[in-house]
């Protein structure tokens, strides 16, 4: 049974339970250290929660168990307790919030394991009037508090030219919350929109340091200015409340601009981290340096200044960028000062699809190859070509294992294989029969993961393309090239690549490292030209084989259908089709969106009448697919197959444009 004791506290008696429990390991800090701390705080405290309904986090078992978030109070809180009811924005039952308005709340909180407190912007009083803006910086992979820092420099100068004042937490976590009080009439709507324009203009004036987009895949390197705290249904982690995010209790403490222009010229995050001790010595000295929230009143300008683009970041940026990505000489690289390593099978790094591929000179662009990816594996002697599966593809194409036989013992290079047409472009039907054709067959190698017995996957890819260039080049023979980088604007490449009818481009950051397996958005893609992969998940009956083959992406779980074709088949093509899909057949029909109501207007819809024609098959095959266009109703205009795409899972096929 949990040990219970009854304290009074501004008379109000408070129960507290099991104050020996250890809450954070790493500090041996109890639930006594923390409503000891919240106490002793509560002065600082109190006041910018007072009258605010709040989100607790609670941690019953300390930082390492499980830990959830807690809106409806809980059935046991005392009557005693101020909370108020919020309508749901789906509607149903209002949610009872707790506003944590005196100190005995604040400890009835602590006790039941409330680590963390995130109140909203707005009073109980008045739901869609917020007292205050707050941008939220997150440091993306590549990027510390000391970015954080930069950036808050931006948005304080950019807030200062419209005679806003601003002040500054450290969120005692990875990132920094800049505020702006207002403490005068208006709602969600207007500040939402305010925020939202800033953060955009702040990415466009400097677009390597700064992105306004929610997608992590985008962050690598720079600093995601969050607007969306400025909503009605959020929360953001209340000032000089304690943080859970590792086994050391740290707080989500107010600090100077001062302070924040110390710690980014001595380019050190643990300066401005702060435990409770640091921080009640602090308010000891210093008082609330977030008092001006609660009082001073500030407008939302009508409009903000138009943003200016940089051609190119100052020297301080480039500065900055070269602190937060660690960027080193892509030439000097002592290879024996490197981890060793032995070559093995590395899960490929993947690339994220992408309608625009960004622009910058940290990005190298690269034609999209049309092929196989594979992995070149020099290991005791021995040279081993493997898909991106894992499979064997040595057996396939040994005119490529015998030309990579004079790399470096214990090596890994990645590549794609490619069959080159008659105008010397990649072509996946030429690829997919090889062996009947006598089509050109490569391999291009464009990085290395493992070089001589030495890990190079955590250098930056400049790094790795420089030892490429110096161990590896000299060593290429016909079928395997280089897979050279394209110095040129993008508007002009994607102009090129276009009328060379090329698949695509690949755009990587300079300074990204190898992830394996992962699709972080360092690497992107896009394609020029239409088409993508799609999985095959039926046919139509007709002639002695089939008459067209039906097919689709994921959506999350379900297969959705896009559309069929009788298009791109030769003869023996649906003779080798049919022999794959005779283990496939299935009387259940694979698609989540069958069947459609309407034909159609491009012909395309699969009606329950038409489908009676219908051949279904397990979704195990993936081809790959050319149209002419998406139609509005998420289906393809004069499609054609290409191939069958050995390489590719069915599960990571998705919608690409």
């Amino acid at each position: 049974m949990p040990v219970k004791q009854h304290v009074d506290i501004d008379g109000r008696s408070v129960a507290l339970t099991n104050l020996d429990k250890v809450l954070y390991p790493g500090a041996q800090f109890t639930k006594a250290h923390v409503i000891d701390y919240y106490i002793r705080v509560a002065s600082c405290l109190l006041p910018h929660f007072k009258q605010r309904p709040v989100t607790l986090k609670r941690f019953p078992d300390g930082v390492r168990g499980k830990a959830f978030y807690e809106k409806d109070a809980p059935r046991y809180t005392p009557d005693w307790v101020h909370t108020v009811l919020v309508p749901r924005q789906a509607g149903g039952t209002p949610i009872r919030y707790i506003c944590i308005d005196d100190l005995p709340t604040l400890v009835w909180c602590a006790n039941i394991a409330s680590l963390e407190l995130h109140p909203f912007l707005h009073r109980a009083t008045q739901l869609q009037t917020p007292t205050s803006v707050v941008f939220d910086l997150d440091p993306g992979d590549g990027a510390t508090l000391v970015t954080c820092a930069e950036v808050a420099f931006y948005l304080k100068t950019f807030l200062e030219s419209m005679n806003l004042q601003c002040f500054p937490k450290v969120s005692g976590s990875k990132g920094l919350q800049i505020y702006i009080p207002l403490n005068t009439p208006v709602d969600y709507t207007r500040t939402r929109s305010f925020a939202q324009s800033v953060a955009q203009s702040l990415e466009i004036e400097h677009p390597r340091l700064i992105v306004s987009e929610m997608a992590k895949a985008l962050r690598r390197g720079k600093v995601f200015i969050d607007w969306s705290q400025n909503s009605d249904f959020k929360t953001t982690v209340g000032v000089y409340s304690l943080r859970a995010k590792s086994d050391e209790p740290l707080v989500s403490a107010p600090v100077t601009w001062p302070e924040l222009e110390g710690m980014q010229k001595r380019g050190d995050p643990n300066i401005l981290r702060f435990g409770p001790d640091a921080v009640l010595k602090r308010v000891g000295e210093t008082g609330d340096l977030f008092a001006p929230l609660l009082e001073l009143k500030q407008r939302l300008p009508k409009a903000i200044p138009e943003p200016e683009r940089k051609a190119s970041p100052t020297k301080d940026a480039k500065a900055s960028a070269a602190r937060s990505t660690r960027v080193k000489d892509p030439i000097a690289v002592d290879l024996n000062s490197l981890p060793k390593a032995k070559a093995k099978f590395i899960e490929p790094m993947l690339l994220l699809r992408t309608n625009a591929l960004p622009e910058g000179n940290e990005w190298l662009y690269e034609v999209k190859l049309d092929g196989y990816r594979a992995l070149a594996i020099k290991s005791g002697g021995k040279l081993r070509l493997r898909s991106r599966n894992d499979n064997d593809f040595g057996a396939k194409y040994p005119s490529i294992v015998q030309a990579l036989a004079n790399q470096p013992n214990e090596t890994v290079l990645d590549g794609e294989i490619v069959a080159l047409d008659e105008q010397g472009k990649p072509s996946f039907n030429l690829l997919q029969n090889y062996g009947s054709s006598k089509a050109p067959l490569l391999y291009y190698v464009f990085d290395v993961l493992v070089l001589d017995g030495r890990n190079v996957m955590g250098q930056p890819l400049e790094t790795r393309r420089a030892l490429l260039e110096q161990h590896v080049l000299s060593k290429l023979a016909d079928p395997v090239r280089y897979s050279p980088g394209l110095e040129a604007r993008l508007p002009d490449l994607i102009k090129s690549a276009r009328a060379q009818g090329l698949e695509g481009l690949v755009a990587k950051r300079r300074n990204s490292l190898y992830e394996a397996g992962q699709r972080s958005g360092a690497w992107q893609k896009m394609r020029i030209n239409q088409g993508q992969e799609l999985v095959i998940g039926g046919y139509t009956l007709g002639g002695p084989t089939f008459d067209a083959l039906i097919f689709g992406y994921y959506d999350g779980p379900r297969l959705m259908y896009v559309g069929r074709t009788r298009n791109g088949f030769t003869p023996r093509v649906r003779q080798e089709l049919m022999k794959r899909f005779q283990s496939l057949k299935t009387d259940k029909c694979p698609f989540a969106n069958l069947p459609e109501t309407k034909n159609g207007r491009w012909g395309q819809g699969l009606t329950a009448a038409k489908m009676k024609d219908c051949r279904w098959l397990k979704p195990e095959l993936v081809g790959q697919f050319e149209f002419t266009e998406w139609t509005p109703d998420d289906h393809l205009r004069h499609s054609r197959f290409v191939a069958l795409r050995e390489d590719k899972k069915p599960r990571d096929v998705q919608r690409e444009q």
